[in-house]
């Protein structure tokens, strides 16, 4: 009888061993498979089309990850979430995703694929805010947790411009445009091409203003620091065929993956 036990123990011992390095085999393949978080309303970086994520950003960023072979999973959530997901390693890293100073203590960051610059949109009728000195003492509207309302506070050093906060960017559009609101601060390209594209009832005005790289951000890990290195190659190589030049030509009308000062 005892005998019998200890048998049946190694066959069950044998058995969950064989089980692990199935699994272990399994997961290899997931070595290949980043995940990217994005909001699923943030035309043109990415948007939803009959049923499948489009935008400037999904094909930057698929192409980047082909160059070096890995296959790019979307996680789409709204941006709260996203910045969360990043936090607590539900997914590997974020697109369009500004890299400042701040950021740069908690995360590595690779080459950036554009540059992203701001500015003001205001309803269409709105003939009295034509730069930054003129929504100082009025209300900005902004999205929770973009970086676009530290741009704007760059310009504010005397803190003259109330930012109001909202969860999505389509009822900032309603109110600036009812005028419960005064602007919006965003980005100026993707601004530019959700009015023509989506009709937004809104207008661009002034200079763009506060240019950052906008960058993929990993969790400072060794394994990470590799993979930037990886990544990092094929953004060069991808610069360097007209590949990012062609991408931005397609959904801006001009070459966003160039800073202004190379312009």
């Amino acid at each position: 009888m005892k005998k019998r036990m200890i048998l049946i123990s190694v066959l069950i011992l044998l058995f969950l061993s064989a089980c692990g390095q199935n699994t272990d085999n399994g997961s290899a393949g997931d070595d290949t498979v980043i995940k990217v978080g994005a909001t699923p309303d943030g035309y043109p970086q990415y948007f939803y089309e009959n049923e499948k994520l489009e935008g400037f950003s999904v094909d930057m960023i698929e192409a980047i990850f082909a160059e070096i072979g890995y296959e790019v999973e979307w996680v789409v959530t709204d941006w709260t979430g996203v910045l969360a997901s990043l936090e607590t390693g539900k997914i590997n890293t974020v697109a369009n995703f500004a890299q400042t100073p701040e950021r740069e203590e908690k995360y590595s960051f690779t080459e950036p694929y554009y540059y992203s610059r701001a500015a003001l949109g205001v309803a269409q009728d709105n003939d009295t805010i034509q730069s930054l000195e003129d929504v100082k003492g009025k209300q900005v509207g902004n999205v929770t947790g973009s970086n676009y309302q530290n741009v704007l506070k760059e310009q504010d050093p005397n803190d003259e411009i109330e930012i109001i906060n909202y969860e999505t960017p389509d009822v900032i559009h309603q109110d600036v445009a009812s005028g419960k609101v005064d602007a919006f601060v965003t980005g100026r390209e993707i601004l530019l091409a959700q009015i023509k594209d989506k009709g937004i009832p809104l207008q661009v005005v002034g200079e763009a203003f506060g240019e950052k790289l906008v960058s993929l951000p990993f969790a400072k890990t060794d394994e990470n620091k590799a993979l930037i290195a990886e990544i990092n190659e094929a953004v060069e190589t991808l610069k360097a065929d007209g590949t990012f030049r062609d991408l931005s030509m397609e959904w801006f009308g001009e070459d966003v993956t160039i800073s202004q000062d190379e312009q």
